[in-house]
């Protein structure tokens, strides 16, 4: 026994878990691998869609013709950013932080538009942009955190269920902080109304408006807490167990405020691996575009860039589309692995402890049968007892 097991020695094989050793490196390797999945970026490309639709349609109705370029939710769409020469020139593409400025357009435009027509575009655009992306962006940052905490595949009956039923709370952790800075911005509103008293007026809006300086402190809090807290308290609310409106800002608040360098290096992360992403994503569109265009250019008198019909214009903006999906499923998918890193943080939480939305209500234990069904169901034997005695 000795000798065989001497000629024949077992070598323990050591097989070391990268994912547990190295937690952050699963957050960072398949974070690109979810944002540019097919039904990430055909949904996103859907929201994009929705909400140009609706900030134009705010902007027809209120009569602001012209939208400053911060504004134009059009532009993503229509970026160049996807051209081959952006590739080439080595130009960066701002994925991450440009998308975060996207949802502030609506202040950027009041801001634009300083009127009462401006303000209500401004309001419904805005209404608009956390109606459509708490429901989108929640499905996105849902299937995310699942993947990247536990590494299984969330199915999108399971998602959609979870966010349909949390879609208000997620609405409300960005919808209340924004009403508290229009409350807070009355204030200013009516010592401008004051300041067109003649004469006296001018005198009483300048005393007003010192204790009125601190109440910028405020709102610039407010504000901080709804563009910081914007994409977290998403994370939040689908990833806690129970989650709501009221958990969701105060995780989002607590987290951006405690680790404000951890949040810092996430989005620096965020940046350069968006670009990456979007450097892979231009190149594979921009290539197979510039194929097609060249084969119909030969087979064609014309251009396909000449070409004025309105399916023309919907071949030339399908892939800056798609390109524009991306940026967007990425900003959400780049949240969520920020989001668990945060939590990690401040709340030495594992990141796969995800709510997985199973009920925990105790079952009831099988009924035990009663003493006669027992005995109704054992067999009866035809023999004579005293057989049986001899028997045993």
């Amino acid at each position: 026994m000795t000798d065989s097991l001497a000629n024949n020695p077992v070598v323990p094989k050591v097989a070391i878990d990268w994912f547990r050793s190295t937690p952050w490196w699963r957050l960072v390797s398949q974070t690109l691998v979810i944002s540019w999945r097919s039904s990430h970026l055909l949904l996103c490309a859907a929201a994009v869609l929705a909400t140009i639709a609706v900030v134009n349609l705010s902007a027809y109705v209120f009569g602001i013709q012209e939208l400053s370029p911060e504004s134009n939710w059009g532009r993503p769409v229509n970026s160049s950013m996807l051209a081959f020469t952006a590739f080439s020139s080595g130009a960066p593409i701002d994925v991450f932080t440009s998308t975060w400025g996207r949802y502030t357009d609506p202040v950027y435009s009041w801001l634009t538009f300083p009127t009462l027509n401006g303000a209500a575009h401004g309001l419904a655009s805005m209404i608009g942009i956390i109606g459509i992306w708490s429901f989108v962006g929640g499905c996105i940052a849902r299937r995310s955190v699942v993947e990247l905490g536990t590494n299984m595949t969330a199915t999108w009956t399971d998602v959609l269920k979870l966010v349909r039923s949390r879609w208000q709370s997620i609405a409300w952790s960005v919808t209340m902080p924004s009403g508290l800075i229009l409350l807070l911005a009355l204030g200013p509103l009516m010592i401008g109304w004051i300041s067109n008293i003649p004469s006296i007026g001018p005198w009483i809006a300048g005393l007003l408006l010192i204790p009125t300086v601190f109440f910028s402190i405020a709102i610039g809090w407010c504000a901080a807490i709804t563009v910081l807290g914007f994409p977290l308290s998403v994370c939040a609310i689908v990833s806690e167990k129970e989650a709501d409106s009221y958990d969701g800002i105060s995780r989002s608040a607590a987290y951006a405020f405690q680790r404000p360098l951890t949040l810092a290096l996430c989005v620096i992360a965020a940046q350069w691996l968006g670009a990456i992403g979007g450097y892979i994503l231009s190149l594979v569109f921009a290539s197979g575009y510039l194929v097609v265009n060249a084969a119909f250019d030969i087979g064609s008198f014309s251009n396909l860039a000449m070409l004025d019909t309105f399916w023309a214009e919907i071949v030339r903006g399908i892939i800056p589309l798609l390109m524009s999906a991306f940026c967007f499923s990425f900003f959400w998918t780049a949240s969520s692995a920020t989001y668990l890193i945060l939590r990690r943080d401040v709340d030495h939480t594992e990141f796969d402890l995800i709510d997985m939305n199973v009920s925990d209500e105790p079952k009831a234990l099988p009924e035990l049968p009663s003493r006669e069904s027992v005995r109704k169901e054992l067999p009866i034997s035809d023999a004579p007892p005293s057989e049986l005695n001899s028997a045993e």
